[in-house]
This record gives structure tokens, sequence and C-alpha cells, in this order.
């Protein structure tokens, strides 16, 4: 496998800020600066979307605050175990629905991956990590944000840090501490 991802990082003509990209779970228990988080979620805030819509909302706790705990008991555990330890803990939530117009926005996720995209890179230009999480307890965070479930969907969680060596990790998760090997281009693009 390691072959594999290696020759398939040769094989990129892509910028680096993107192949350089990957979710670790080791993070430095560290504070992040006020202005890098903002940085961060700025980047985020300018990015495309449907009608311009913006659908995205962004909670966060930085570790230093009352609220970073309440924000890591949102997590399934196996996430919690590793998660614990980032300088911040996120979610993106999407607003099910357009502004202007009374009906249902089909492309709010969509649209919340790109602002989700735009976060992650903006972390890596300023030497930070993300690390998106699915594992999440949904219900728990429409409650601790007061989320109306008819007009707004928890979309994932989100770690963020400076990344730290794998032997931070408990065992089971130190082998996975490496970039996922991606498809290859001619894979996903068909050229007509």
């Amino acid at each position: 496998m390691e072959k594999d991802l290696f020759t398939s990082r040769i094989n990129a003509v892509a910028d680096k800020v993107f192949i350089e990209r990957w979710s670790p779970r080791s993070f430095v228990p560290n504070t992040i600066s006020e202005l890098d988080l903002k940085k961060i979620i700025d980047a985020a805030r300018w990015s495309p979307s449907t009608m311009n819509e913006q659908p995205w909302l962004f909670f966060t706790a930085s570790r230093e605050t009352s609220k970073f705990q309440e924000f890591v008991k949102c997590l399934n555990e196996g996430n919690q175990v590793w998660a614990n330890h980032s300088s911040v803990i996120g979610f993106i939530i999407a607003r099910k629905f357009f502004k202007k117009k009374p009906r249902e926005n089909s492309l709010a996720e969509f649209d919340c991956g790109a602002a989700w995209m735009a976060l992650t890179i903006q972390a890596r230009l300023l030497g930070y990590y993300t690390h998106g999480m699915g594992g999440i307890n949904r219900a728990k965070i429409e409650e601790l944000f007061n989320l109306d479930e008819k007009t707004q969907k928890v979309i994932m969680g989100f770690a963020l840090g400076k990344r730290a060596d794998a032997s931070a990790l408990p065992e089971e998760l130190r082998n996975k501490e490496i970039p996922s090997p991606r498809e290859e281009l001619g894979d996903i693009w068909k050229t007509m």
C-alpha cells in the first residue's frame, strides 16, 4: 500500500497543498491563536455556493474554553480518544432551505463540503491539520446548539490542530496514521 501511495503522490500534478493534505489523528494538545482560527473560518466563508446562499454555519470550541469538553462529548467514543488532544473541535451545520425562496436547497450539503475544503486548505497553509468526522452524535449536537432539525442539518464534526507524532496515539490507531491512498487520475476522470 505504501508503494501505491508513493506512486500516486509522485504522479500527481495538483499543487502540493492538495497533495500534502491528509487527516491525521495525532494532535499536539496546544492552543490555536484566535487570529489563525478566524483566518481558517473566513476562508470557508468565501466558498462558492448555489445562488450564493452560503448555507453553512460553523460552531467551534478551542481547547482552552469551557465548551471544549462538551464538544468532545458530541463525538463517538472512538473519535473522543484522539480528538480530545486537538486544538479545536468544530461542527458544520447546513441551512436546508433557501433564504428567499420557499423551497429546500438540495445542494446545501454539497456547498458545505466546498466550505469544508476551503477551511482545510487554509488550515494547511497556516501549518495546521484537520480531520473530518462523521462519527458524531447528531441528536446531542442539535440539542447543544438548539438547532431546528426541520430547517438545519448537522453535516459533520472536525478536529483542528498541529500534528503530533503517531506515538502519541493508542497502539491500535498508530498504524492508521499515514495518508490514505488515492485513486489514479485516469480512474476518476473521463475525457470525452
